[in-house]
């Protein structure tokens, strides 16, 4: 049957049909998301080293957990809020990935690494992968304890096949390549980008009581197997003939970042990094991230750039942010402190712990340097008691040299830590360092020997010492390398770009 439209129902019908093509033509003229917004935002990777963390039931209030917060630069009682609050804000920051350069614990206590691995499994629920190596602290450790009551005693720490199965998730699962000699993987957690982490560690020499051997024996030192080397080369060449780019991470040095480094500061430092260097950079890898020294720094090698960062428990508290282009042809480093926001409490107890332990620090350095100075300091005692000099108050051994610099040069020495730790290039400031070392010699000479002597000594001190640890202070303060050599050269610690 035939409907029979009024005019009222026409009217209607034709406003309406108006209403909807006006609505049509507005939607359509109203600009959309574009979907490939997200195909083409960068990869952003976050890296981060030495958490040193000390699970929170290994330690009270005791005087045993005080001792260990008044002797050590790190903030290893907050550790784990620092870690905390740097996983809250990364979830909220979403980065495509987070490496994580070693040192992961205090000194490797079971139940350190299992508390760790709770902020990693916290990581991966709110979406962020995450890929770890070990640190020389991190297996096998004998000077794994817990800090309970009036005094330290042992904790259990790990072994390798303990430490793979712990963090399996995080580099060591099924994804990854990993090496048979060592602790090392590669997997492809960003397509077309992947990823050596390198074992660089000693730990399979040390020597544990607790396992039955005759004394506690640790290793600080790194150092690359031939087989892993071999190993990585056969990884790095494989991604590379298929058109893919690599990057690399492992715990220590690859490149000195200090002139002398791999003299005066050996167990930084993997032995033979010249050649370990070499083989990496002609596999086609020119970025590889470290930790272990808990300086912010990054240096150049041919076409072989390392970025250091400092501990993530001490001031002033660095990570790196890394971009990488969808093209994934380069990458660009961006440095931040404290960006997770610890408060400003926090902030300063991690300054005042560094002043307070310069002291303790100086005695480290000095033990490491007192072989090397042995023989001419036999030959100077030598001399002034032939010579009938008193020599009371020179120093006899490492610690007491050590009491003697910090008792005349605390003041720089704590502005070197302070700099040194942050990074970054200042070349007025460094050389107004230099000047007050130089007071500082002049100074030490005068309290250790007779003030017949002491002119004469302090003359010897500038015109003998200066020269021998400027350039290593102007590397390390201004970010220069190789100073005052033909290959001299200089990379940006905070902010730079590496072509992969």
């Amino acid at each position: 049957m035939a409907i029979k439209l009024t005019q009222k129902m026409k009217r209607i019908f034709i406003t309406t049909c108006c209403l909807l093509a006006v609505v049509t033509l507005v939607a359509a003229a109203t600009p959309r998301k574009k979907t490939t917004v997200t195909q083409n935002k960068p990869y952003q990777i976050l890296v981060i080293s030495d958490t040193h963390l000390l699970a929170p039931q290994l330690y009270d209030k005791g005087e045993a957990a005080q001792r260990l917060a008044q002797n050590d630069l790190k903030l290893v009682l907050q550790s784990d809020e620092i870690m905390q609050a740097t996983v809250d804000w990364a979830i909220k920051q979403k980065p495509s990935l987070v490496l994580i350069t070693g040192d992961l614990t205090f000194n490797g206590e079971q139940a350190s690494h299992h508390r760790l691995a709770t902020h990693l499994a916290r990581l991966a629920q709110g979406g962020v992968p995450t890929l770890v190596i070990p640190g020389n602290h991190d297996v096998s450790n004998p000077n794994s304890r817990q800090y309970i009551g009036s005094k330290a005693t042992p904790a259990p720490t790990i072994t390798r096949d303990e430490f793979a199965q712990i963090y399996a998730p995080y580099g060591y699962g099924n994804s990854s390549r990993c090496d048979p000699a060592s602790l090392s993987y590669a997997c492809e957690p960003i397509p077309g980008l992947v990823v050596l982490g390198i074992d660089s560690n000693r730990d399979e020499e040390n020597r544990l009581v607790a396992r039955g051997d005759t004394v506690n024996k640790y290793h600080s030192g790194g150092r690359v197997k031939p087989e892993t080397l071999q190993w990585l080369r056969q990884q790095a060449q494989q991604a590379t003939a298929q058109g893919k780019h690599v990057i690399a991470m492992m715990h220590h040095h690859l490149i000195e970042h200090i002139d002398g480094e791999a003299k005066y500061l050996k167990d930084y430092i993997v032995d033979d990094h010249d050649q370990v260097a070499q083989t990496l950079a002609s596999c086609g890898i020119h970025a590889v991230f470290t930790g272990h020294l808990h300086i912010t720094d990054a240096v150049t090698s041919g076409t072989l750039t390392e970025v250091a960062t400092g501990s993530l428990s001490t001031y002033p508290m660095p990570m790196r942010v890394v971009t990488i282009d969808r093209s994934l042809d380069s990458l660009r480093v961006d440095t931040q402190f404290a960006s997770f926001g610890p408060s400003e409490q926090l902030l300063q107890q991690g300054r005042e712990q560094i002043e307070r332990n310069v002291p303790s620090e100086a005695k480290v350095l000095a033990r490491k340097i007192w072989p090397r100075l042995q023989d001419k300091y036999n030959q100077l005692m030598s001399f002034l008691h032939a010579n009938g000099t008193d020599v009371s108050h020179v120093p006899s051994g490492p610690d007491e040299a050590a009491t003697l610099l910090v008792n005349n040069m605390r003041q720089p020495l704590t502005q070197i830590m302070l700099t040194i730790t942050k990074g970054g290039e200042d070349p007025q400031q460094a050389m107004a360092l230099i000047a007050t070392i130089k007071e500082g010699m002049v100074n030490m000479a005068c309290d250790a020997f007779p003030a017949q002597l002491a002119d004469d000594m302090a003359h010897m001190l500038v015109e003998n010492l200066m020269p021998r640890i400027e350039p290593t202070m102007r590397s390390a303060l201004e970010d220069r390398n190789q100073v005052g050599k033909p290959n001299e050269s200089s990379t940006p610690d905070h902010r730079l770009t590496i072509q992969l």
